[in-house]
């Protein structure tokens, strides 16, 4: 299913279901031919039927559309855009966009680590380092010592 067609305004729907049964969604009219709703057929015709589903989606407001697909027993979930993301109480619980402190900017909220393990669960340290915070690190790690580095600083290479 085409998004920029059949979800304006954040409306969204899985096309499974509704293309295997779509008598269930209330004002749907697919036409009535069994192997359209069959795997390769379906997929043979699948402009046609994002077109009877899409024109349904974006008939109907987003929770009229949740509530149908929700009596029909299909999969349904809106297109989020960033607010949605940050205002959504299941984002928020699960701390999936936090605050990190940076040095220059101040807290900036920013997503989190993911799949966070309860004896591990990782974190951010920080938004992102000062162009050559890390050189002695690095370059070190690579075996140059830090009279090597000081002379590649003062050459400008580093």
């Amino acid at each position: 299913m085409e998004v920029e067609q059949v979800a304006p305004e954040g409306r969204s729907a899985s096309p499974e279901r509704p293309a295997s049964r779509p008598g269930p969604l209330s004002g749907l009219v697919v036409v009535d031919a069994a192997p359209l709703f069959v795997g390769a057929s379906r997929a043979e015709h699948a402009d046609l039927l994002d077109g009877h589903v899409g024109r349904w989606i974006a008939d109907h407001d987003l929770d009229e559309v949740a509530a149908e697909f929700e009596r029909a027993e299909t999969a349904v979930a809106p297109i989020y855009d960033i607010r949605d993301v940050f205002e959504d109480p299941q984002y928020r619980a699960l701390d999936t966009i936090t605050t990190v402190h940076d040095d220059d900017l101040g807290p900036l909220r920013m997503q989190n680590v993911l799949f966070r393990l309860s004896e591990t669960p990782g974190s951010i340290k920080w938004t992102g380092r000062a162009r050559g915070a890390d050189n002695e690190d690095v370059w070190g790690g690579l075996g140059v010592s830090a009279d090597e580095l000081a002379a590649l600083r003062e050459k400008g290479v580093v």
